[in-house]
């Protein structure tokens, strides 16, 4: 197992000892540091050879949104530990491995901890977009689906179950068949994994044979679609898509290519 080395940065006395007792007991984790002033951590951080970071938000001073900005050219993975769970969405466009909700449990800190291990194993395959969003690129192992990131962890989608994938904003929302074999603990109906994306990465993504642009906001499965009517397109399980005029005639020239 891979020896993974730490800091913890809180200025609470109390949770910095809790966290410092939670690395010390784990097999795989090494504590390298621990402080309760940031400006101190930063310094530690960009001289020493850190690979995991458990930070503290807010801090007097430079506070751990800020730290983490500061240290984006260190190969460093970083879980947010806070009393406030408004930083969630922060801490997700910082690119946090975690994010961890005081007080945190020992099992809360297992599951940031398990999702750091599952990231360094395959730090190897870890690129950017063109949207500067890291995705995990499929390997030899890995042809039939990718990773992306949702709710702090990585989420691994195979191809074969995505339905259709919605633009929302600056996320989209992968919609995936229930009885799938997706990776992923998201419950209820429709199945869908939410993450920081946008359609055009997924679009150039995934493979032109199977998938077309049917609207703005929607890219579906060709080999999931049950029929496909005047402007909408429907799927086994009910669901259906809206189909645009302007992504009318590509469509038509991908049924057509497929037809008997």
């Amino acid at each position: 197992m891979q020896t993974i080395a730490c800091v913890v940065v809180d200025d609470e006395p109390l949770a910095l000892k809790m966290m410092c007792s939670y690395v010390q007991k784990t097999p795989g984790l090494e504590l390298a540091g621990a402080f309760s002033d940031s400006a101190e951590a930063l310094a530690f951080l960009r001289s020493g050879k850190v690979e995991l970071a458990f930070l503290d938000i807010q801090m007097p001073g430079l506070n751990g949104l800020e730290l983490s900005t500061l240290l984006q050219d260190r190969p460093l993975r970083i879980v947010f530990v806070t009393a406030f769970e408004q930083y969630a969405l922060q801490g997700f466009k910082a690119n946090a491995l975690d994010y961890l909700l005081k007080p945190a449990s020992y099992d809360d800190f297992m599951r940031a901890v398990k999702r750091a291990q599952a990231w360094f194993s395959n730090a190897a395959s870890v690129v950017q977009d063109t949207g500067g969003n890291e995705v995990i690129r499929s390997d030899s192992e890995r042809k039939d689906g990718f990773f992306v990131r949702a709710d702090y962890r990585w989420v691994y989608i195979r191809t074969q179950d995505i339905l259709f994938v919605e633009s929302d904003k600056d996320y989209v929302k992968i919609h995936l068949d229930p009885a799938g074999k997706s990776r992923q603990d998201t419950p209820g109906s429709p199945f869908c994994v939410m993450t920081l994306q946008c359609l055009k990465v997924l679009e150039e993504k995934l493979s032109s044979e199977d998938f077309v642009r049917v609207h703005r906001s929607y890219l579906v499965n060709l080999n999931r679609v049950a029929s496909i009517e005047k402007s909408r397109i429907v799927f086994a399980d009910s669901q259906s898509v809206p189909v645009s005029e302007s992504y009318r005639q590509a469509l038509d020239n991908r049924i057509a290519d497929r037809s008997l």
